[in-house]
């Protein structure tokens, strides 16, 4: 940095920058000049950026990024954080100081997000819609296609109140794309206490059917940990580039193209190997993290399982029986890996599109009628409008999605026949419908052994693939007695 040596920035960044899917990063040099920027270039593959040099971009005109350069700090820490509204895009930055060996502050570094990008990842953690509003009440991103703008009167009721105990104050229905939303405002703050916008979370009527205080004080607590998390792993990223080292960049490279088993030994006892051990501490966190946020993402999943289950008390286990079952079936089947995982994940949310179906269909007693069933029928598409926008649970949409098709065409909502049902759907098929003739509701009783495995051998070829029926009931029909014993 303080010899302006641009290339050796570029080369050094770029590998750590792709590696963490970090969208904008600049470097300032001791007065606040820019003398070197990347930006992800949008819509373009994760190593496609754009690189600015010298004078590209003002950015020393925002008071946060004034903060680092003049070298305060506030009794928390040196960085600050802010948003940066320019002609490359509205971005959220965490900014912080560039320390020489000797500990002289000699630029300063800001890693950036966009706002469409924070947006999507709230969406995709909360399942909420997200809209970010400047203090005029105009939408500065949202997931919404078309989203609504604010009135200013409840934008100064948001602000005045932002302070206050309350769940209800802050609250407005709209509607959007003919559906109809809850929206949840409140104060979009940085670390400092500032206030940058607001923030606006929306839940459809229609998904819960009476959210709670506690539920919305929920939502808006989990918001907040995003935003937080966000925030803590920009601080994350920023400290790891204000320590760069030249013939780091080739092992940063092999990172970015997914190989974590990369582990370099030093070979000196000075600051290179201490910034050499910093690295191999940092690969094995990154490997960790991303192992957490799986197992979390699928702890969520058991949750909303859980919640359908509880709503339902007849089906109480269902879930549980069904969804080892069904991978256990597909482990005989010859799947493996990642297909096992998403097979998995699928048979947990089989029946989410049942949030979508009223109490009074869903919790009748005794059998739907005709206009009950048409609408019952349709939660195999309230699953996949519920599902398909979370990229993480996309491979898993073909059982919540297609589990109630027909091997012989005649299933919903599709109509799909033989092969076209994915294998997945097929595989569950046969383990759902076994489970309800083996489980007790309470307009009808349990069927035997015997009973149940004559239905399920009399459907091969009309209801489930012949191939599937086999299998299971060679193999795997044991396991689940054993493993459940149902009466």
């Amino acid at each position: 940095v303080q010899e302006r040596q641009v290339e050796e920035l570029r080369q050094l960044t770029y590998g750590i920058a792709v590696d963490n899917q970090e969208e904008a990063v600049e470097i300032l040099d001791a007065r606040g000049a820019l003398l070197f920027s990347m930006h992800h270039v949008s819509g373009g593959g994760i190593e496609e950026y754009e690189f600015s040099k010298e004078g590209d971009r003002a950015l020393l005109e925002w008071e946060f990024i004034q903060k680092v350069v003049g070298q305060q700090s506030d009794g928390y820490s040196n960085k600050y954080s802010g948003l940066v509204q320019a002609g490359w895009g509205d971005y959220f930055y965490i900014a912080g100081p560039i320390l020489d060996p000797a500990g002289a502050q000699v630029g300063t570094l800001l890693v950036g997000k966009s706002l469409a990008k924070i947006g999507q990842e709230m969406r995709a953690e909360t399942l909420a819609q997200v809209t970010l509003y400047d203090f005029a009440g105009r939408p500065l991103t949202s997931t919404f296609s078309q989203p609504v703008s604010l009135p200013q009167p409840l934008v100064s009721q948001a602000v005045a109140g932002q302070d206050e105990s309350s769940l209800t104050r802050n609250l407005r229905a709209l509607q959007v794309a003919n559906i109809e939303y809850q929206e949840i405002l409140g104060p979009w703050e940085a670390r400092d206490d500032s206030d940058i916008g607001l923030l606006g979370i929306s839940l459809p009527r229609n998904f819960y059917v009476s959210p709670t205080r506690i539920t919305r004080l929920q939502v808006i607590l989990l918001l907040c940990a995003a935003i937080l998390l966000v925030i803590a792993l920009g601080i994350n990223l920023a400290r790891i580039i204000t320590r760069p080292l030249i013939n780091l960049v080739r092992a940063s490279t092999q990172i970015s193209r997914g190989n974590f088993q990369i582990h370099l030994q030093p070979d000196s006892n000075d600051e290179v190997a201490v910034l050499t051990e910093t690295f191999n501490e940092m690969v094995g966190d990154l490997q960790t993290s991303r192992n957490a946020l799986l197992h979390a993402y699928d702890r969520t999943l058991e949750g909303w399982s859980k919640a359908l289950e509880l709503r339902d008390k007849e089906t109480e286990g269902h879930t549980v029986r069904v969804t080892k079952m069904a991978v256990e079936l597909a482990r005989q089947l010859g799947i493996r890996d990642e297909d096992l995982v998403q097979i998995q994940r699928g048979a947990l949310l089989h029946d989410i599109g049942k949030m979508g179906v009223p109490d009074e269909i869903l919790l009748k007693p005794g059998k739907l009628s005709d206009e009950e069933w048409v609408i019952m029928r349709k939660h195999p598409q309230f699953a996949y409008e519920l599902l398909a926008p979370i990229e993480y649970l996309q491979p898993a949409l073909d059982i919540p999605y297609a589990h109630h098709e027909r091997w012989d065409g005649k299933g919903y909502p599709c109509g799909l026949q033989a092969a076209q049902i994915p294998i997945a759907a097929r595989i569950f098929a046969v383990i759902d419908v076994w489970d309800a003739l083996r489980s007790e509701r309470p307009y009808k009783r349990a069927l035997s052994f015997a009973e149940s495995y004559a239905i399920i051998q009399s459907e091969s070829g009309s209801h489930f693939d012949p191939h599937v029926v086999q299998v299971f009931l060679a193999d795997v029909v044991r396991l689940y007695e054993a493993e459940f014993s149902p009466g």
